[in-house]
């Protein structure tokens, strides 16, 4: 709908028919559409979560060109009905789409700190078995996340990928878990060649295990790609030496992430 609204502005302005009505209607789209280009382009881990500087360009654009309309007497009804379904959208995508309906509904006591990890089995990229007790021994940092479709997800990793030193430096097993099909996960073992550990919940067992599977959270059009329906839930799990929970991050938001610097924090302090 942006895109459509965004190219509605332009044809005016190439056809000289563009007034401050159809200026403010192009700042409306054009906010809406630079977010989404933006994060897919060049990934980001995390943004606030009204998004302010681009609430306030769609939501002055919307109001803008209305009052401009109204000033010269001459409100045009597609730039105006578009405006406004642009306004409602972008709400719904802060207030309702960003969030995880329903997670934080029923407490996941088994994620509690101080319980001990259960016994997770996942597979590797080739599709050998890999359960969690083979990172006993030293510090563990479990990331869940959705798909190589996620932008958040991709640039969290990468954030992860940047600070490799530090985790190795504290002999931290970093491991990255998706419900994704092997082959997505593969690509990410090929692209970040390090000692981290890209494995694949197969048929969302350990999801369910740990009551953070995602029915059908996957947005629709990305199946086309090869991806399920059903996702995780973005969850990061610490466990120390023993097994034990040092840690959870259980976010209802998904633009929301810890950050590595915080994650590094929570094993010092517990070393």
């Amino acid at each position: 709908m942006a895109l459509i609204a965004l190219a509605d502005g332009m044809i005016h302005l190439f056809k000289g028919a563009f007034s401050i009505q159809h200026f403010g209607h192009f700042i409306t789209a054009g906010s809406i559409v630079f977010f989404f280009a933006k994060i897919f382009i060049k990934p980001i881990p995390r943004t606030d979560t009204v998004l302010k500087s681009y609430t306030f360009l769609v939501f002055l654009g919307c109001i803008s060109s209305f009052i401009s309309g109204n000033l010269i007497g001459e409100i045009h009804l597609t730039c105006t009905i578009l405006n406004f379904t642009l306004v409602l959208g972008w709400v719904t995508y802060l207030v309702w789409y960003s969030y995880f309906q329903h997670r934080n509904e029923e407490e996941n006591h088994l994620l509690n700190i101080g319980n001990k990890l259960p016994l997770l089995t996942f597979e590797n990229a080739q599709g050998a078995v890999v359960t969690s007790d083979r990172f006993a021994g030293t510090p563990s940092i479990f990331m869940f996340y959705r798909g190589n479709w996620c932008p958040f997800c991709m640039a969290q990793i990468q954030e992860m990928v940047d600070n490799h030193k530090e985790l190795s430096d504290r002999n931290i097993n970093t491991i990255f878990i998706s419900s994704q099909p092997h082959n997505f996960s593969k690509k990410l073992t090929e692209k970040h060649s390090l000692d981290f550990q890209f494995l694949v919940d197969v048929e969302h067992k350990v999801s369910k295990q740990l009551h953070i599977f995602d029915e059908n959270g996957l947005p629709f059009g990305f199946q086309i790609f090869g991806f399920s329906s059903d996702t995780t839930l973005p969850t990061v799990i610490i466990t120390d030496a023993e097994e034990k929970i040092i840690y959870t991050n259980q976010t209802d938001h998904y633009r929301t992430r810890p950050t590595p610097s915080e994650l590094l924090k929570v094993i010092d302090v517990n070393s």
